[in-house]
């Protein structure tokens, strides 16, 4: 039956056939492998990049702006958010020396 095979001539020019087409594939699969790694990558690393310090520079400008905004704002405004500022940091500073005096004095007690 293996000589039918191989003395079919359809047979034998498809098997051909197939072994020119797989050898071309493993070409242009390296082919692609090769230029991906030298071209494409590189070429997208640089555009991501490029994106990057696009929008650090746009960060860098917003937060520019921003405190430009700040200067800009009147003296009694400053005052709030400072006032505000110090507020709050009397309130935690409160806060914490209640709930530490609180939970010390609980500490004790359990002892005896």
């Amino acid at each position: 039956m293996k000589s039918n095979l191989l003395n079919d001539n359809r047979t034998a020019g498809l098997m051909n056939r197939v072994r020119e087409d797989v050898s071309h594939l493993r070409e242009d699969v390296g082919h692609l492998l090769s230029y991906t790694t030298r071209e494409t990558l590189p070429n997208s690393a640089r555009e991501i990049a490029d994106q990057a310090k696009t929008q650090i520079a746009a960060g860098g400008a917003y937060a520019a702006s921003r405190l430009r905004e700040l200067r800009e704002t009147p003296t009694g405004q400053k005052a709030g958010w400072v006032g505000g500022a110090v507020l709050v940091g009397l309130l935690a500073a409160g806060y914490f020396a209640f709930g530490h005096n609180a939970s010390g004095h609980n500490d004790s007690s359990s002892h005896q």
